[in-house]
């Protein structure tokens, strides 16, 4: 499957990541697995999104990753992973759409999970 969904780390973290070819189909498992995971938690939760081996994102993916990702009602920070500036505006339009702040921009998921780590350090919202 082009899209993968797994906690990232002590179940605060998904890492969801995507990769050549994509499909909406892709994107729709992703957002259950998204929902599912989640489920598991009764804390805010963040999620680095992963895009560095995916080159064309399928028409009518927004809405579904707007819907079925970024509506999370826990769902706290985003942290991309890619240089494509086009996902850059697309993501940064979702999130502040729900209130969110502006995702924020890495070049690997180690260092994104690191930022996560620490910002969920300083906030008041995580016990």
């Amino acid at each position: 499957m082009a899209a993968h969904v797994a906690w990232y780390a002590d179940q605060y973290i998904i890492l969801y990541t995507v990769s050549d070819p994509l499909t909406l189909t892709d994107l729709e498992q992703a957002s259950e697995e998204v929902w599912a995971l989640a489920g598991q938690v009764h804390e805010p939760l963040d999620m680095i999104f992963d895009y560095r081996q995916v080159k064309h994102f399928p028409r009518g993916g927004m809405p579904v990753v707007r819907d079925g990702h970024f509506s999370l009602p826990m769902l706290d920070r985003v942290a991309l992973v890619g240089t494509e500036p086009l996902v850059e505006m697309m993501v940064t339009t979702l999130t502040r759409n729900t209130f969110r702040p502006d995702p924020t921009l890495h070049t690997s998921i180690e260092e994104a999970a690191e930022f996560l780590r620490r910002m969920a350090r300083e906030d008041t919202n995580r016990s």
